[in-house]
């Protein structure tokens, strides 16, 4: 049926474009052409799958030219993906060391994630635990009682809330963080914006939280953009640092790079969001780190009954560190 030789076409042809808009994302960054490049690079993963199953069924009926294209289509993105480098792999801890121990989840504002993801953190026996949209009511009070070992609290409100109305629709600013004997914890909130980002130290480590607004238009784009790369400001990549966060950037968008330090954990095969999709999901979660610091475990987590999946990672302290607190 010629027909379906025309939808094999266009899907090939689609995924090629679609391929070509998402590698333009690095070089055409600015306004809604911009915006929409960007939204384009993030799925090489899914690209190359899909042009794998259009080229299969374009030889299968025999339309070379088609599964040529296909071919294209498949080995950029899988080249994209398998190229794909910054991370690194658990590996065993220097005798002694001191461990660092870190939870960061997004929980889509349900108190049931919540209250699972920290049973879970109690359980890794978490130093540093970093959740975001938390329920909008939730109390430094109620959040205290489920990490009763971590000292350090906070819950952060800006001084002037939205309206309501806005509230549910983007609860981006409501993030907690609890750090083990943390003398304090610093957060920054933006103007016209429901982003936040939360600093602290926990044995001479530098902790630094975030989560940015979702790109789902052109000033949301730039708000992202701009929180991501404000977290570089305040780090001293010479010393230990950990940046944990739901990033709304996958590693192969143009953003991303500028957070840093390496990823704890391959996220080549790894998907953290929706969290229904598990592998096949969006690797936008992540936690980076630095300054000498050593991944000792790493770990993606189970359904919590967020959108979400958790990150679990341990990190080994550099020698001349494991004593300091600040």
């Amino acid at each position: 049926m010629k027909i379906v030789g025309w939808i094999i076409w266009a899907l090939a042809v689609g995924l090629l474009g679609a391929t070509a808009l998402g590698l333009l994302s690095h070089a055409w960054t600015e306004g809604r052409v911009g915006w929409a490049l960007d939204l384009m690079s993030h799925w090489p993963k899914h690209l190359a799958v899909a042009g794998l199953v259009v080229g299969v069924v374009a030889g299968v009926r025999r339309m070379q030219l088609a599964a040529g294209v296909a071919a294209v289509v498949v080995a950029w993105n899988g080249a994209l993906v398998l190229g794909l480098g910054g991370y690194a792999l658990p590996r065993p801890a220097p005798e002694d060391a001191r461990l660092v121990r870190v939870v960061s989840a997004n929980v889509h504002r349900s108190m049931a994630a919540l209250e699972r993801v920290t049973d879970l953190a109690r359980s890794y026996n978490a130093d540093i635990v970093a959740v975001y949209e938390v329920p909008d009511d939730l109390t430094n009070a109620q959040f205290a009682a489920m990490l009763p070992d971590l000292q350090m609290l906070s819950t952060p409100r800006p001084a002037t809330p939205p309206p309501p109305w806005y509230s549910n629709g983007d609860p981006t600013y409501d993030s907690a963080l609890a750090v083990r004997r943390a003398a304090t914890i610093e957060t920054g909130f933006y103007d016209g914006s429901r982003g936040v980002l939360m600093s602290s130290f926990f044995s001479g480590v530098r902790i630094t939280t975030t989560h940015p607004p979702s790109p789902g238009d052109p000033g949301a784009m730039f708000d992202r953009d701009r929180q991501l790369s404000d977290i570089a400001i305040g780090i001293d990549t010479a010393r230990p640092f950990i940046v944990a966060g739901d990033f709304n950037a996958t590693p192969w968008g143009r953003i991303y790079g500028v957070v840093p330090g390496t990823r704890a954990g391959d996220p080549r095969f790894e998907g953290t969001f929706p969290a229904v999709l598990g592998p096949l999901g969006l690797p936008i979660d992540h936690i980076r780190f630095g300054g000498g610091l050593v991944l000792t475990d790493y770990r993606t987590g189970p359904d919590v009954g967020s959108d979400h999946l958790p990150l679990f990672a341990t990190f080994a302290l550099p020698g001349d560190d494991k004593p300091g607190t600040r």
